[in-house]
């Protein structure tokens, strides 16, 4: 038999020879057996069932092939819950924890808020945790992402419309007016992948990364689409790459000269947020 402490030490071990962080081997240990650390150091020296020796070995081989642990346990904690991931959906970020609540400072109660690329459902999923008085849309282009997401909604027993199509066109064809639209849409050049975690590259769904025209792509459909959708004092707020704050700024000022745009740091000082309210007549 062996004990968790030598599974434990053999896979750090080997996630080293293969250039991954020691730390790896733990964190994915953790999440298989859904424990805190304190669990683990209690049960350190105790034998392994069998059922948890093969589950970790098997983990421990994905993991040294660099496929994210979290696509290997299937989940993912963001704002403090936890929430399903499969390769149809991207991972969240602890960034977008930012983004999503300074949505959720600028919003009202009872209002109807949309997410536009909603992934795994993240976003209006924790926007109704936070303020349930929230009306909260979700849209999607792609059906499986959204049944991920519907999983998730389940899960957390809040009620989302979720809506399959491209950006904002769902929203068009059913006529529905927002107070509030958040989005984290692809925005990723295809030339920074030389610049990019190989794991990313290699795991997570390029249609959820890359966007054309350098990443701005989906940004300005989204823009051009706004008349459309939004209500008069809407509030609508981005997550962006740290080098497109400039080029976005300057797009939006020239649709609509009179709205005045912001742009918010990260925890990293990097340029994260993009927001600004929408007026009657931009």
């Amino acid at each position: 038999m062996v004990n968790y402490k030598t599974a434990l030490e053999t896979a750090q071990q080997q996630a080293q020879q293969q250039g991954f962080e020691a730390s790896r081997a733990e964190w994915l240990l953790l999440d298989c057996l859904r424990w805190n650390r304190t669990q683990l150091i209690m049960h350190l020296n105790d034998d392994m069932p069998e059922s948890h020796v093969e589950m970790y070995e098997q983990a421990v081989e994905r993991m040294l092939k660099g496929e994210p642990i979290q696509y290997i346990v299937g989940f993912q904690s963001f704002y403090g819950e936890t929430f399903e991931v499969t390769p149809d959906c991207l991972i969240p970020r602890p960034e977008t924890e930012e983004v999503m609540l300074y949505f959720l400072e600028q919003l009202k109660e009872g209002e109807r808020v949309v997410d536009i690329g909603t992934g795994s459902g993240v976003l209006p999923i924790m926007l109704k945790r936070l303020m349930p008085s929230l009306d909260v849309y979700a849209t999607d282009l792609y059906q499986a992402p959204l049944e991920v997401a519907k999983r998730n909604a389940d899960h957390h027993q809040v009620e989302i419309q979720w809506l399959q199509g491209d950006v904002l066109t769902p929203l068009i064809e059913r006529n529905i007016k927002v107070d509030g639209l958040i989005s984290n849409p692809p925005y990723i050049s295809q030339n920074e992948r030389n610049v990019m975690d190989q794991s990313v590259i290699d795991y997570e769904p390029s249609h959820a990364l890359f966007a054309e025209n350098d990443g701005y792509a989906i940004y300005e459909k989204i823009l051009q689409q706004l008349p459309h959708v939004l209500n008069a004092g809407a509030h609508v707020v981005f997550e962006i790459g740290y080098q497109q704050a400039d080029y976005l700024k300057q797009f939006i000022q020239n649709l609509y000269p009179s709205i005045m745009v912001n742009v918010v740091k990260d925890m990293n000082g990097n340029d994260r947020i993009l927001a600004f309210q929408w007026l009657a007549e931009p």
